[in-house]
């Protein structure tokens, strides 16, 4: 990178939920063998990974990388964005779905070791904007029971049990559901029903290696998807998961799709809205695409097959 040392910052969130100490001295252990010369930030706030980021890549850091889980990565990237720099990432939480879907690997070591390869993927980033503010992301947004399950999940509970406590969580929740009368416009053409939540993907997994969306999302491929779901009752809610578990989502009434680049949902009532983990208010939700907005150090996409049978509104 035009230094005989590549400077590097790693900004860390303790409180994730695997942000062990142990993972983050191998990596940075990696690194530094490797001649980089790498210095540790603390993230304790939404936003201060943003700031952070910022500030080093405007003084001059080579390489930034975010350790923590989706909510982490998505703030010290939003730091990055229009600085030509690019972003490592340590997986540090409970699913790390963007690790997991760039294959970065699934310790901080082995991510290191992507970092040190140096290749890079530019993948697009959404950003979703409601009343409480504006935030990019990178897996994707959602508003209602997805929403209401990443702010109902606790800390505490997700280090103690990690994957696992968003699966208990859920199967409390659904005997609970929100059905919303909603509209879901796409490209400016509108789509009316009931669901029980929304979800715009960049990412094709809601947990990579256990629960895919749906096999052809990339978050490279220059568009967004749109996932309607809806469920009456506990079991219609476990069809909608078994279907897919078994990747075929386009056999159920219950799971529709749309793709496109301008997406805005409306619903009565309104629905909590997160993004990558991080609530933002409730819906309306305004959501667009910004594409080939990120580098990140990742091995090179794979070949997709061409998928058939999608709605492209």
């Amino acid at each position: 990178m035009g230094n005989a040392v590549t400077e590097a910052l790693i900004i860390t969130n303790p409180a994730a939920a695997r942000a062990a100490g142990r993972g983050l001295a191998a990596a940075r252990r990696l690194l530094e063998g490797a001649g980089y010369r790498v210095a540790v930030a603390t993230s304790t706030a939404t936003g201060q990974g943003e700031q952070l980021a910022r500030a080093a890549a405007a003084g001059g850091v080579d390489v930034v990388i975010a350790h923590g889980g989706d909510g982490t990565v998505m703030d010290v990237a939003t730091g990055l964005l229009g600085s030509g720099r690019p972003l490592g990432v340590l997986p540090g939480g409970t699913g790390n779905v963007l690790a997991g879907s760039l294959a970065v690997g699934r310790s901080c070591a082995a991510a290191a070791g992507t970092i040190l390869r140096g290749v890079t993927r530019t993948i697009d980033l959404g950003r979703l904007t409601t009343a409480s503010g504006s935030r990019y992301f990178a897996v994707n947004c959602a508003a209602g029971f997805a929403a209401r399950l990443m702010a109902e999940t606790t800390q505490h509970h997700k280090r103690r049990f990690g994957m696992a406590a968003y699966l208990v969580r859920a199967m409390v929740m659904t005997t609970d559901m929100v059905r919303a009368l909603i509209r879901v416009e796409v490209d400016g053409t509108a789509h009316e029903g009931r669901a029980v939540t929304v979800i715009v993907a960049n990412c094709g997994h809601i947990i990579p290696g256990v629960l895919p969306l749906a096999h052809d999302i990339r978050p490279d491929d220059g568009v967004l998807d749109v996932a309607v779901l809806d469920a009456d009752s506990v079991p219609g809610a476990l069809r909608l998961v078994w279907r897919l578990l078994q990747r075929r989502p386009d056999a159920d009434p219950g799971i529709v799709f749309h793709r496109g680049r301008q997406v805005r949902v409306t619903c009565e009532p309104a629905l909590m809205v997160q993004a990558d983990g991080e609530t933002l208010g409730t819906t309306p939700m305004s959501v667009e695409l910004v594409p080939r907005a990120l580098a990140v150090f990742a091995p090179a996409a794979r070949p997709q097959p061409a998928a058939g049978g999608r709605d492209d509104a």
